[in-house]
């Protein structure tokens, strides 16, 4: 298995799942086997071992075909692609132009405005217990 081959199949698998329509690019159009792809496993590390067992699974196979044995076989390496597919199409700086998507601004609370909810406490638990994290491969939490 090589690289090259492994990107290929994933941007067939990309163009399958976001085509071009609407005036918005296809998933390949904005490099989400490229520069794309690097940012998210940069990011998500974790999510390059499912990829690879995805390639190895259905690696041979069509988009369409491949997309469905993925779901029946290797339902955590599906979910991998998915997430690698649609990160890597929405963090494209021309896809958040096409949407208008400025990215998270920071909005000031006043006082008045401070939520009951925060102010009754019911979050204090959430925060006290700390993060929570999913491993994607055994779907497990980590604390």
């Amino acid at each position: 298995m090589t690289e090259d081959k492994v990107r290929g199949w994933l941007g067939a698998i990309a163009d399958e799942l976001i085509p071009a329509a609407d005036g918005m690019p296809a998933a390949t159009e904005v490099g989400v086997t490229g520069s794309q792809l690097d940012l998210v496993l940069a990011v998500r590390p974790d999510l390059a071992r499912a990829l690879n067992r995805a390639w190895a699974l259905a690696g041979e196979h069509r988009p369409g075909p491949a997309l469905r044995l993925l779901t029946d076989l290797d339902p955590r390496a599906h979910q991998a692609v998915l997430e690698i597919v649609a990160g890597a199409y929405y963090t494209s700086d021309l896809v958040k132009r096409l949407l208008g998507y400025t990215g998270q601004q920071p909005v000031p609370v006043r006082p008045e405005d401070y939520p009951a909810y925060l102010a009754e406490g019911l979050l204090d638990r959430v925060v006290d217990r700390g993060p929570v994290h999913r491993d994607p491969d055994s779907l497990s939490r980590r604390q």
